[in-house]
């Protein structure tokens, strides 16, 4: 048996030599990598990852193909300049990742060639959340960039973007989220307990101790969600139970300028980014799950609402595929990307006028690990 074994052996040695011989003769391929990625619209989605880094995946809008990546640190943050002129990461880079040092580093990226621009360095109290936002925002004229800290006692630095370096910390104590305003260095922050607060700050690393609104929201029953958007200069909240809160933040301190109830019985909103604004309409687009209850406002969206700004009532209600962030193109054909928690994108086509209605019109799985928050530069 032995003997057989080594006589086999032998024999396909042999067999193998000419073959061996011949790949001698196979020229190595070339490998190249594009200097940018196809032109046409793209969908940039974050894959928070959790148990590793947090790579930017960028796919063709059209039909939902992978066209390249963006390695950032781990627990990251993403945002698009409203002009699409630049991508914005904010991730840590952990030492020995279950203890030791903490790098925190706000990366400026091409969208088009995916290549760094620049990168600088913050503070490690940067808010290690699920990519939400209200973490990293630049400020109107982009001179600054906002950034959420928690430790968990929470902070914004404000960060001197032409110097490379952050400028100051502001004390923020139980407020959450920051938005730039639309005029001046201040912003905008959520607080616990039913107010909304306004800080400014001064390129000299100044700073005042925030003016606070009267209550706004009662944070047991009708509690807000982080997530605001501008709207004609205002910031937009959305409660638990399915309201608008239109916030006026242009004065000295925050005041509420209107509230819109529009979920119906039995509905409720839910998901991390959960709104998305088309300005060309002055719709609100909004995720949404029927029978909630207590903890459901996470849940994955069973309809997509249309909601007009105008006077706050729905205007299109159309099936959601389990999302839990969304964000539009700012055109007159607007197109809706989707993320579910699953790992899955899905593109709709939205009809825009008396009756709003969305179509999906492609879809793809697995994508990412865990995507939190998705951007396009159309």
């Amino acid at each position: 048996m032995k003997t057989y074994l080594i006589a086999t052996v032998s024999a396909l040695a042999l067999s193998a030599m000419p073959a061996l011989s011949q790949d001698k003769d196979i020229q190595p391929e070339t490998l190249t990598v594009q200097e940018r990625i196809p032109e046409g619209p793209h969908v940039y989605v974050m894959d928070f990852g959790i148990n590793g880094s947090s790579p930017i995946y960028v796919l063709d809008a059209d039909d939902l193909s992978l066209v390249g990546s963006i390695g950032t640190g781990t627990f990251a943050q993403m945002m698009m300049t409203p002009d699409k002129s630049a991508l914005y990461s904010a991730s840590v880079y952990l030492r020995r990742y279950t203890y030791g040092d903490v790098e925190a580093v706000i990366h400026e990226w091409d969208p088009q060639t995916l290549q760094m621009r620049r990168e600088v360095m913050v503070s490690d109290k940067i808010a290690q959340a699920l990519s939400q936002r209200g973490i990293i925002n630049l400020s109107a004229d982009g001179k600054y960039m906002v950034v959420q800290n928690a430790t968990p006692a929470t902070s914004v630095d404000i960060v001197d973007m032409a110097a490379g370096k952050p400028l100051v910390e502001i004390p923020t104590p139980g407020c959450w989220t920051a938005y730039p305003s639309v005029e001046g260095t201040a912003f905008t922050t959520l607080c616990g307990d039913g107010t909304i607060a306004k800080y400014s700050y001064g390129a000299d690393g100044s700073f005042g101790q925030g003016a606070k609104s009267d209550k706004i929201f009662d944070p047991d029953t009708t509690p807000l969600f982080g997530d605001a958007h501008r709207v004609d200069g205002k910031l937009v909240y959305v409660s638990y139970t399915g309201s608008l809160f239109v916030i006026d933040d242009s004065g000295d301190k925050p005041v509420l300028s209107a509230e819109h109830k529009f979920a119906e019985e039995g509905w409720a909103p839910s998901g991390y980014n959960l709104m998305a604004y088309h300005q060309p309409s002055n719709t609100m687009f909004v995720l949404m799950h029927a029978n909630p209850s207590d903890g459901s406002h996470k849940m994955p969206a069973e309809e997509i609402w249309a909601v007009s700004m105008a006077d706050g009532k729905v205007v299109g209600r159309s099936k959601a595929h389990g999302e839990s962030s969304i964000t539009v193109s700012q055109d007159d054909k607007p197109v809706l990307v989707g993320i579910d928690h699953l790992g899955g994108v899905h593109r709709y086509d939205a009809e825009m006028g008396d009756t709003v209605t969305l179509t999906e019109t492609k879809a793809r799985e697995q994508v990412a690990t865990f995507p939190t928050i998705v951007a396009t530069d159309f």
